[in-house]
């Protein structure tokens, strides 16, 4: 049966007048309402100009970072203070805009890695002053004398890597070799490479040459084993340290005996009329 026909088959009239009027409202208020949610998803939507800025703003971000390595490993291979526009035409950044070399000289003045020279008169405002050079982990370690000035000058004992001094001297592998056969320094090697690790420093007036048939002699000297050590100073009327470990002081004691638990005091016994319930789960 379709639905634009009644049940003698004759066709309704199409609706008119208010019947229309609220077929028309319904479809303009779900219209209005579509048309709504839609302007508020739009609004939620960044737009493409914001999008573009924020994702240049964290780009930026990351290309900071990177161009402050490239400038530390610029400064480091330079050797010598160089201004900020050499810096910016080696990143090839002097065509970037002011604000963003502002940045990126504010940024080298705050990191740890590079040391940036102020003129006296100059302001903290002053960017495009001054130069900057490479701050090694050990700054001013670049020779013998100021290797050994820096180790006559450490508070402790530790060791100095040599690592860290080949972060701003790196050729002085030979100066190494010089100093420990002068008797200035003590070095600990790699195994495998020979190659200097630790260094400490020395005093060459605590050096003494021996003879090498004295050497020769000491080496062919034999020592007793360690059970016979401590009976061969006793024959010279010395003692060992450690003592004789065939002589055990403890041997042949006994153990001492261990004493015997002390049984408990039986206390009266209060409540005489459950004695019998008592005595009955004691003997079970």
């Amino acid at each position: 049966m379709s639905p634009s026909k009644t049940a003698t088959g004759i066709k309704r009239a199409a609706p008119t007048g208010a019947n229309a009027g609220k077929t028309d409202g319904t479809s303009s208020k779900r219209q209005k309402r579509d048309g709504h949610v839609a302007g508020k998803d739009h609004a939620s939507t960044p737009t493409p100009a914001a999008a573009a800025a924020a994702a240049a703003e964290n780009d930026y971000g990351s290309s900071l970072m990177t161009n402050l390595t490239y400038a530390v490993d610029f400064l480091k291979a330079k050797g010598t203070p160089k201004t900020l526009q050499a810096v910016l035409d080696h990143l090839t950044l002097q065509h970037a805009p002011e604000e963003q070399q502002k940045r990126f000289a504010q940024a080298m003045q705050q990191f740890a890695r590079i040391q940036w020279n102020m003129p006296p008169k100059a302001k903290p405002t002053d960017w495009q002053v001054g130069t900057y050079e490479f701050r090694p982990l050990l700054p001013g370690v670049n020779s013998k004398d100021t290797l050994l000035k820096y180790l006559q000058s450490k508070k402790d004992a530790g060791a100095t890597e040599v690592k860290q001094i080949k972060d701003g001297w790196p050729d002085c592998d030979e100066a190494i070799l010089e100093l420990e056969k002068e008797h200035k320094i003590l070095t600990v090697r790699t195994k495998k490479e020979q190659t200097p690790r630790y260094i400490w420093i020395d005093n060459p007036d605590l050096h003494h040459h021996v003879d090498d048939e004295f050497r020769a002699m000491w080496f062919k000297e034999t020592l007793p084993s360690p059970d016979e050590m401590p009976r061969r100073l006793a024959a010279l009327g010395q003692k060992a340290t450690s003592g004789d470990p065939t002589k055990n002081t403890n041997a042949g004691q006994k153990a001492p005996p261990k004493r015997k638990k002390a049984s408990r005091i039986q206390k009266k016994f209060e409540n005489e009329h459950m004695r019998n319930i008592f005595d009955q789960h004691k003997r079970k």
